[in-house]
């Protein structure tokens, strides 16, 4: 082959010289690289290497550059150094990866230790927090000074378990200050270290805020427990006039402005007028009496009808018998003649109510007996229900009667049906007080009461009281308006104020007793009214004013 120049023949390599041997450039092809071709994204067909532009400038030949062994001693020479390179790149990967999983298993330890330090915390929190309330619940003057000291308990386990860990970071801190007037000796473990520091700092910042929202909190509940300020009065009953009654057995009630008084064998109706000074509350001069003396009167039942009529139902037995009658006046300031059921019932009769033309009595033997008026206006038993348990209490509420069991429970009877409310108390229910949509419910055992609320849901609210026994209870409205829960004790007369659901002493009546209360609420023609209490305790009766919130 007669070439004159060491340059390849591009027609050669790409298959198409017409020269032959007399071509000036070399048809040598040892010392040329194949190209490989591969598609792109695209699917187009691209060189894999960038030999072909260079192998360009080497076939033009124009002299500038280097020559081509220079360049392919280059390309070894870059493909070794590709390797050394691809070496220290996956040692230094590796390198990285292992001080990465390093990382993350001290993160994960830190996240460990974290996570059971908050565990400690929460204990100690909640146990602090069980004493914070306890004690609350005790003595709130002191419970500020023993808060600290479960403060101070909690700063102190802190300090000890943490102490070891602080003590170390102080001693590597001053080494760190040391290490830099020398030089930068002692930066090995700066990082880690310094995330731990973080770590620790972040620990005590959130025990010192755990720390002040138990304080918070403790103080929110010393907050709220004072917000409710009772104003304790100095008088809310003044003593008006007392009386002594022989042989009175009840305070029938207030009605119609007469103050019913049911003796061993007559009822007094006093006539009480709007109180002037100087006026007794209850005159003799006032005074109308119906006496039986053959009778002996155990209670009376005093109901008003919507067209002004009264009616008096008196419970009475005969001398030397046990069996429970009936002397109705179902209009008692009008009838002259009184009706008599005989032989009703050997238990007491708890409760009446005439209504329509029909008396329906409630007993104590567990049977609701009612008896329909004839025309002559005689009674005869025409039907019965029993509830098969001894009957305590009974209140005509809406068109139901409410009736409180020896045993504790609540029945609703509504003339027909008898339906039990599916709430059973431990305890009898003695006395039942009607208040608007709602009604009071007294119960009692041998030794103490407790007091309820019944919704007009039929729900039960309370105890709103629970303490010591009451004898009797009393529900009257202040001239604030205000409702004053009366409250006769063995030795005191209470009065309590009710707040939220809850009783709250305001007064108390030292050396005073009380079997029954009733109210005695009385307005006149421009609408302005006087509250009155009468109390009785053993024969002697006494009449206390309502007196204003000065």
């Amino acid at each position: 082959m007669n070439a004159k120049f060491d340059a390849p023949c591009r027609f050669y390599v790409s298959g198409n010289c017409r020269e032959g041997d007399q071509c000036k450039y070399s048809h040598d092809t040892s010392n040329i690289e194949k190209v490989s071709l591969i598609r792109d994204e695209k699917g187009k067909l691209k060189k894999n290497n960038d030999y072909q532009s260079q192998d360009r400038k080497m076939i033009r030949g124009r002299g500038r550059g280097r020559g081509q062994t220079d360049r392919y001693q280059d390309d070894e020479q870059t493909k070794d150094n590709n390797k050394i390179d691809k070496n220290e790149r996956v040692e230094f990967n590796q390198r990285q990866q292992q001080s990465k999983n390093s990382y993350e298993k001290k993160g994960f330890q830190r996240q460990v230790q974290q996570k059971e330090g908050n565990e400690d915390r929460q204990i100690k929190q909640k146990f602090n927090r069980n004493i914070d309330q306890q004690e609350d619940q005790n003595q709130q003057p002191a419970y500020k000074e023993r808060n600290n000291v479960n403060s101070e308990r909690w700063q102190r386990n802190q300090e000890k378990d943490y102490g070891d860990d602080q003590q170390q970071f102080r001693q590597n801190i001053r080494g760190r200050g040391r290490g830099r007037e020398r030089g930068r000796g002692g930066r090995e473990n700066t990082f880690t270290r310094r995330d731990y520091i973080q770590d620790e700092d972040k620990e005590k910042d959130r025990g010192n805020q755990s720390e002040q929202q138990i304080e918070t909190v403790s103080i929110a509940k010393r907050v709220k427990i004072n917000e409710i300020q009772v104003k304790k009065r100095a008088q809310v009953l003044n003593l008006e006039q007392k009386k002594n009654i022989d042989n009175l057995i009840q305070i029938a009630g207030y009605n119609f402005q007469f103050l019913g008084i049911l003796k061993s064998d007559s009822i007094d109706f006093y006539q009480i007028l709007f109180k002037r000074c100087g006026i007794e509350i209850i005159d003799e001069e006032k005074k109308v009496t119906i006496s039986h003396l053959d009778k002996q009167f155990i209670s009376a039942f005093i109901q008003e009808h919507s067209n002004n009529e009264y009616t008096l139902v008196i419970q009475f037995q005969k001398e030397e018998e046990s069996f429970k009658n009936l002397l109705i006046f179902y209009n008692v300031f009008q009838q002259q003649l009184p009706q008599i059921i005989s032989d009703i019932s050997m238990k007491e009769i708890v409760y009446t109510n005439f209504e329509n033309g029909l008396l329906y009595t409630f007993c104590k033997d567990g049977l609701i007996r009612i008896f329909q008026q004839n025309e002559m206006g005689q009674f005869k038993y025409i039907q019965h229900y029993n509830v098969e348990q001894s009957m305590e209490s009974v209140i005509k509420v809406g068109s139901n009667y409410l009736i409180g069991m020896r045993s504790g429970q609540l029945y609703l009877f509504n003339g027909i049906i008898i339906t039990e409310i599916p709430y059973k108390f431990t305890q009898k229910c003695t006395q039942m007080i009607i208040d608007f949509n709602r009604v009071i419910l007294k119960m009692d055992d041998e030794d103490q009461t407790s007091i309820y609320i019944l919704s007009q849901k039929l729900e039960i609210i309370g105890p709103i009281y629970n303490g010591e026994k009451v004898i009797c209870l009393e529900l009257i409205k202040s001239y604030e308006s205000d409702k004053l829960f009366i409250l006769g004790l063995s030795n005191s007369v209470e009065v309590y104020t009710e707040i939220d659901n809850k009783l709250y002493l305001i007064n108390a009546i030292l050396n005073q007793k009380f079997m029954q209360m009733k109210k005695i609420e009385i307005t006149n023609e421009n609408m302005v009214t006087q509250k009155f209490i009468v109390g009785e305790y053993d024969g002697e009766l006494k009449i206390f004013s309502v007196v204003p919130d000065q």
